[in-house]
């Protein structure tokens, strides 16, 4: 997982490139976490919170084009 620091170097086609991959890791877990094939529960809830983060910068950017428009 990338730290924020590293997210926020990242442009705004990058951010959303890297929300589908979380997203689709997010489902695969999931769909593992039910089946009982995965050894980490609480790797849903990491998923959920890295999917957060990428949406808040996704936000902030959107914001400060915005504005500077």
């Amino acid at each position: 997982m990338k730290t924020t620091e590293e997210l926020r170097k990242l442009d705004t086609k990058k951010l959303l490139e890297e929300l589908e991959s979380l997203k689709k890791s997010a489902f695969k877990t999931r769909f593992e976490i039910h089946g009982g094939q995965a050894k980490n529960n609480h790797e849903i809830r990491l998923s959920r919170k890295q999917i957060a983060r990428v949406k808040t910068l996704i936000k902030e950017k959107q914001q400060t084009t915005n504005q500077a428009s």
